[in-house]
């Protein structure tokens, strides 16, 4: 099964302007935490496949499937609060090999983490990020760039 992660911001990956170690580094820590994270939520295929095919689950447990990413790459803290200030800092690889796309997640972040519908519900308020980040990083060009398979 292929594995996809929407980040809120896009911890965006593409192998022609990344470097091979970072890009592989990457994957292998999606896939670690896609299998995590599935046991956690119980998300169900249907939910996988609405995440590959960029689109926010319908299920709650798919819901909790974009939650649980957040969690495990600092996006949002256990509370359900946005970690604005170490998800920037996470951003650093990326900055490194490509300062215009690292600008581009950034003002994505930044325009997410104000506009953003927040919710009670940790797991709504991480697909409502999800669902702004997609937006937000299609109007920038960052489509091809939001999921890693």
């Amino acid at each position: 099964m292929k594995f996809a992660l929407i980040l809120f911001f896009g911890v965006v990956v593409c192998g022609a302007e990344f470097d091979k170690d970072l890009v592989m580094k990457f994957i292998q820590k999606i896939k670690k935490v896609s299998d995590e994270c599935t046991a956690e939520t119980h998300a169900s295929p249907e939910d996988i496949k609405a995440l590959l095919e960029h689109k926010i689950p319908e299920s709650h447990e798919g819901k909790c499937m974009v939650f649980c990413f957040h969690k495990h790459f600092h996006i949002q803290n256990e509370d359900g609060s946005l970690n604005k200030a170490e998800t920037i800092a996470s951003l650093d690889p990326i900055k490194e090999h490509n300062r215009e796309v690292y600008d581009k997640v950034v003002k994505v972040l930044e325009t997410c983490a104000d506009t953003a519908a927040t919710d009670s519900d940790h797991c709504i308020y991480a697909t409502n990020l999800a669902d702004c980040a997609i937006r937000e990083g299609k109007s920038m060009g960052l489509d091809e760039l939001l999921v890693v398979e």
